[in-house]
């Protein structure tokens, strides 16, 4: 049971870290370019509604959406 407390507590002090860590201007122009070609909406996953994770797609608009918020566009 400890060992499961350090595999769970491991990536949220790594995403803890990501959050602080400003965009680099190509993550900044890729997410602008995302956002021209399939926008910003939310999407849907299956596989997080049936609470199995979610997929990287979902995560990579997630972070889209905050460095386009963090931008003011």
């Amino acid at each position: 049971m400890k060992s499961l407390a350090v595999w769970l507590a491991v990536p949220a002090l790594s995403l803890g870290a990501c959050a602080t860590v400003p965009p680099t201007p190509e993550q900044v122009a890729a997410c602008q370019e995302m956002e021209r070609d399939m926008g910003v909406g939310v999407r849907h996953d299956h596989a997080e509604m049936k609470q199995q994770g979610r997929n990287p797609m979902n995560l990579s608009h997630d972070q889209c959406r905050r460095i386009l918020a963090d931008q003011g566009s």
